[in-house]
């Protein structure tokens, strides 16, 4: 039995394809990388081996035939991976769909439950059909504390687009010593081959990593309006500020920790925001993972 990590191909994503076509590149979700990245170091929490682990591509979920695998379901899903392979052994925590997804695996998700939601959006949505469930939040807020602080101050202003751009307004409000200190980040990998292959979704995991790194080193803030952004770095013990055009549903177990800032509210931030302890967050996560694992590997090998 192997230990799935998602990893992300975008093979169904032809929008992509697209844009590959008519500008020669087109731009990925790094947050995807994020849950790879947290997935993995769980694994290796409860004592799972490097060689014990398996990329599973979650756009090419249905294609997979593969060694029999154990596989957290800590992401977005699409119609496209489903009806999973009967090699794939699913553990639903962290798991987000949306509603018309849901309604369509809802036999399936009933023989899998309790699922365990990202958010209490994915909640509500299970439980109006009748399925158990229960929020979790994601992954990455499993991540662990960094151990050391920066020494000189920097803000890290992380962004994206669509959905994921910062509205420019908010740099009206940041007092001018902490602009004075700030760099941009863009959170998005740019791609040429589509879909990606194994070597590539590597690559973007190892990017997100890279910048996972410079975070715990250099920031003494972070301003972001990315979901993925924002939860990684308040496990790392970062104080984090989250600015978005608007809200939703998918940040709604973040909120919990943290204000979502909106134009209407840029006025309210208080720029020397304490960092998050989510030392109990994170060990509900874990216990909530290990004793999913051990209930499906019970039922795998029984």
């Amino acid at each position: 039995m192997k230990f799935g990590v998602l990893t992300f191909g975008y093979d169904s994503f032809t929008s992509f394809a697209d844009q590959l076509a008519n500008h020669g590149f087109y731009e990925t979700n790094l947050g995807d990388n994020a849950q790879s990245i947290a997935i993995r170091h769980i694994y290796r929490h409860f004592g799972v081996r490097d060689d014990q682990m398996i990329d599973i591509n979650r756009d090419a979920l249905q294609q997979y035939d593969g060694e029999p695998a154990l596989l957290l379901m800590n992401g977005v899903f699409y119609q496209s991976a489903f009806p999973l392979p009967s090699a794939i052994t699913p553990v639903f925590v962290g798991f987000h769909a949306p509603e018309h997804v849901i309604k369509e695996q809802q036999d399936f998700l009933r023989k899998h439950q309790p699922i365990g939601c990202r958010d209490e959006g994915t909640t509500v949505r299970m439980r109006n059909l009748g399925i158990e469930a229960f929020t979790t939040g994601c992954l990455t807020l499993a991540l662990p504390r960094r151990e050391q602080e920066p020494k000189n101050p920097k803000l890290l202003i992380v962004y994206g687009s669509g959905a994921g751009r910062l509205p420019p307004i908010v740099f009206r409000s940041i007092p001018e010593n902490i602009l004075s200190k700030a760099e941009l980040i863009y959170h998005r990998f740019h791609a040429s081959r589509f879909p990606f292959d194994l070597e590539m979704r590597r690559e973007a995991e190892l990017y997100e990593e890279a910048l996972f790194a410079r975070y715990r080193r250099e920031a003494t803030l972070v301003l972001t309006p990315l979901h993925h952004v924002a939860a990684p770095c308040i496990a790392f013990g970062i104080p984090t500020i989250i600015c978005r055009a608007g809200n939703d549903v998918r940040f709604s177990f973040v909120e919990k920790l943290l204000p979502i800032y909106t134009p209407d509210k840029f006025d309210q931030i208080n720029w020397n925001p304490p960092a998050i302890d989510v030392g109990a967050v994170r060990a509900d996560l874990l216990r909530v993972v290990g004793n999913k694992l051990i209930a499906a590997l019970h039922g795998a090998t029984s």
